[in-house]
This record gives structure tokens, sequence and C-alpha cells, in this order.
């Protein structure tokens, strides 16, 4: 079995207590690459029409009259899973900031995605970050880290960096990783509830350590 796998974040790397509490990532998998790609094209044309000129779809700044129709979309099918791995920054030892905390979060997410033994290959689709620093560690980190568990496990596997724009499944991982990220930083479960039928693992992975740095 080949599946897909598109990652993305929700997450701001700033280590403080005024900072956001957390930083997640979520990857959307399917057998199905082409899930969602007319719907969410078909919607952004209909909102262009309307006026509202959209290239792709970002949860946070998107409107919530707009955030509404792209759940509609999410909620239609059942063809995917959704794995997100949960961070409290305020345990994530200081020796790990800025990126270095992607070794332990995408390790954790890759473990989970082969733990079945039925996964034969992985194409995983990464959106690409803005910052050229942070894209560089991210992937030199997750090829580190696909070739530990991946590789070890006779999966194969490949990994690409593509703009969200370019595939509706990152798209969709934005929208997921922003839901879960509004449950886990304020309670706000509006979107969370939508998608949690979905949701196979949201792990939390410092919540066994008692000591927090700040």
């Amino acid at each position: 079995m080949t599946l897909f796998v598109f990652l993305d974040e929700s997450a701001e790397y700033t280590y403080h207590a005024k900072s956001t509490k957390y930083l997640v990532y979520t990857g959307v998998v399917t057998a199905i690459p082409t899930l969602f790609t007319l719907e969410l094209a078909t919607l952004r044309y209909q909102l262009h029409a309307q006026g509202e000129s959209i290239e792709c779809f970002h949860a946070a700044p998107d409107k919530q009259t707009v955030r509404d129709e792209v759940f509609k979309i999410i909620t239609s099918s059942t063809d995917f899973t959704i794995h997100s791995m949960i961070v409290r920054k305020n345990r994530v030892n200081p020796s790990l900031y800025k990126y270095g905390i992607y070794s332990i979060a995408y390790r954790t997410l890759l473990k989970y995605l082969v733990g079945s033994g039925r996964v034969q290959k992985v194409r995983i689709i990464v959106d690409t970050p803005p910052d050229k620093d942070q894209e560089g560690v991210i992937k030199n980190t997750l090829r580190a880290e696909a070739d530990e568990v991946m590789s070890t496990q006779g999966v194969q596997y490949s990994i690409d960096h593509h703009k969200s724009s370019s595939h509706a499944l990152l798209q969709v991982a934005d929208y997921c990783a922003w839901a879960i990220q509004k449950k886990w930083q304020s309670g706000d479960m509006r979107s969370y509830d939508l998608i949690k039928g979905r949701i196979t693992n949201e792990y939390d992975i410092f919540a066994n350590s008692d000591y927090d740095y700040y």
C-alpha cells in the first residue's frame, strides 16, 4: 500500500511565557492524493466570482465565512486520517531552540505512520516555509528521521517540499493543524469538533514530563 502524507504545522518558534503555548505538527494521510482538489478549486473560483481573490486557502488569515466553506468540504469525505504531534513549548529543552524540536516531532509522527506494518511506500509532501533557514532544517531533519524510521523497516519513501498552493491536501493539513492548535491553545473546539472523527493520533509528546523550563 502506498500512502501520501501531507505535512504542515501551526507553530510560533518563540519560547517565553508570553508566547503561544504549543507547537502543532500535523499530517493528513490518504491513499487518494487528489482528494478535495476539485472541490477546493471550485470553491476558490466561486469566491473569486464574488470578489474574493484567494490564491490558496490558509486558515489563520482566511475569513470565518471562508473557513466554514472549507471545513464543509473537509468533512465531506472519510478517505483520510489526521495525525498530530503536540509539543508543549515550556517543556522544550533550550538546547532545542529554535527548530531543534523538529527531530523529536517528526520522528514520533513517522513512527505512528508506519506502526501498522502494512505500509510499503510513503510519499511525503511538506509545505515550504517562507524562512530559508527553517526550510533547510526541515529538509535535513525530515530526511534523517525518515531514514531512521522508515528505511530500517523496509518502507520506501520520498520527500518533496512544495508550496501549499500546489496541493489541496497541503491546504487541508494547514486547516487541520490550525483547528487542533485552537483547541490546545485556547480551548476553542468549534473547528476541532468538525474534524475530530478523522483524527487517528493526537499525541502530547511531553505530557509525562514534569519539568517546565519557564
